[in-house]
């Protein structure tokens, strides 16, 4: 089962990388190679529509500060109301963000999505009171609602999970000024992808049986996985990186922002490491990271052996991370789109439609 999952997997990731538009041009791509939006909203002032009701349902919930401690009704009310809130927020999101992956470069698509941004720091910022105040509950009091109240019994989990971390749960002042952060902390990420996508300005190189090729990152993935040439591989791998390597000063700026960001939070929330911090949410001890790092440094000998064994078989004098993706048996079939689709959905049918 294992290796007719693989194969078939192996088989998809050929078809999709051999697969070529035949145009770049958005407006003359079929409708069935593109993303239907209409599933999240049905246009634009749908969108605008769903973006009021989460604005209300925002202002709902800010108004139920104060009523928690009332008893299980007041906490399976502001629990109820969050998940519509997060439901919205989804859809919201979703529909802004995905049209704007289509060309980062689209203003109006950007002014869009930092609206819904805005009205989620927002949300964070008039919700700060919660957790503080649902912590000066008992949590023996809290946990006796659970057990009368079945409603409140999906929400078992988050709520024990806010009475565990409650040691790193600031007051109602902290909580809103952590919040307040929120958009600032998301500025290094914002800056990388528009750095690497939108600005960026990919290569082209001439491989060596004559073809031109734009490295764009699905042009570079699709050639490590089919170019047998070690050479052209070279070529592709050192122009590609070169083009991220010319900014390697900005890069390293954004990527201490993002630290800084990692250790104000730490900091914060009164962590003692930012490896602690990032783990708690999922109640995951740092030794088990640990652990697998020095498992993984200390059983590397299959891996070498694998990567020796690979070598031989593709005939290489020197053996480099651009030969690793490239199969070890060459196969010239390439299956046409629809026919890998089919494929892959019979592969997954036993799964059920869901």
């Amino acid at each position: 089962m294992k290796t007719s999952l693989r194969l078939v997997l192996s088989i998809a990731t050929v078809a999709v990388v051999t697969a070529k538009a035949e145009t770049r041009n958005r407006a003359d791509i079929p409708a069935q190679y593109k993303w239907d939006f209409t599933p999240i909203f049905a246009n634009w002032d749908a969108w605008e529509e769903g973006l009021k009701q989460m604005q209300a349902k925002m202002d709902a919930y800010a108004a139920l500060k104060g009523t928690l401690a009332k008893g299980p009704e007041a906490v399976l009310r502001a629990y109820k109301l969050s998940d519509e809130i997060g439901q919205l927020q989804y859809r919201v999101y979703c529909y802004t963000s995905l049209q704007r992956d289509i060309d980062t470069r689209d203003n109006v698509m950007n002014g869009r999505l930092q609206r819904v941004q805005a009205v989620f720091a927002r949300f964070g910022t008039a919700t700060a009171w919660f957790a503080p105040e649902l912590l000066t509950i008992p949590q023996a009091t809290v946990e006796k609602w659970i057990a009368d109240t079945s409603a409140l019994t999906p929400y078992r989990f988050p709520i024990t999970e806010a009475y565990r971390q409650a040691k790193h749960v600031l007051d109602e002042k902290g909580e809103r000024l952590i919040s307040l952060s929120s958009q600032l902390g998301q500025t290094p990420g914002a800056a990388f992808t528009e750095l690497s996508t939108s600005d960026i300005k990919f290569p082209k190189i001439k491989l060596s049986d004559g073809r031109e090729v734009t490295l764009t990152p699905g042009a570079y993935q699709q050639l490590l996985y089919t170019e047998r040439n070690q050479a052209d591989r070279t070529k592709a791998w050192e122009a590609y990186y070169q083009t991220y390597a010319a900014n390697i000063n900005t890069y390293a700026a954004i990527y201490n922002g993002v630290l800084q960001g990692d250790w104000y939070h730490t900091q914060a929330r009164n962590y003692t490491t930012t490896l602690e911090a990032a783990l708690d949410g999922n109640a995951i001890p740092t030794s088990v990271v640990e652990t697998l790092v020095s498992a993984t440094r200390a059983g590397t000998a299959p891996l070498q052996r694998y990567i020796k064994l690979r070598k031989k078989l593709l005939g290489l004098e020197t053996y480099h991370i651009y030969d690793n993706f490239v199969p070890i048996f060459h196969v010239e079939k390439k299956l046409p789109y629809e026919e890998a689709k089919k494929i892959v959905l019979d592969s997954v049918a036993p799964l059920g439609a869901d």
